[in-house]
């Protein structure tokens, strides 16, 4: 009932495989990766841009994450005294 009806594709035509697959030209062994690394100072030399931009987005994120927890702070102290002075005049009413 809710199959979806495809349209036949117009430009593709399907191509007979083999069954068999191809055997894989023989390869030399490979050596053994090395074991030194490039630590972030030879990557920093071989493109300062990269460095240098990685740097200032990674700053970026650092004081926008910093500005907006003190944004938060600010706003819950200021939700807090208003509610402290809301309490205190509730209070002085009940007194009356």
């Amino acid at each position: 009932m809710f199959k979806p009806k495809y349209p036949t594709p117009d430009t593709y035509t399907a191509t007979p495989t083999s069954t068999a697959p191809e055997p894989l030209p023989a390869q030399a062994s490979t050596p053994p990766a090395p074991a030194y690394r490039p630590g972030m100072v030879e990557k920093a030399r071989a493109n300062p841009t990269a460095a240098v931009v990685s740097v200032v987005a990674v700053g970026a994120v650092l004081v926008s994450t910093l500005l907006a927890v003190a944004i938060t702070a600010l706003a819950l102290s200021v939700s807090g005294v208003v509610l402290l002075l809301l309490v205190r005049l509730l209070r002085q009413e009940l007194n009356r």
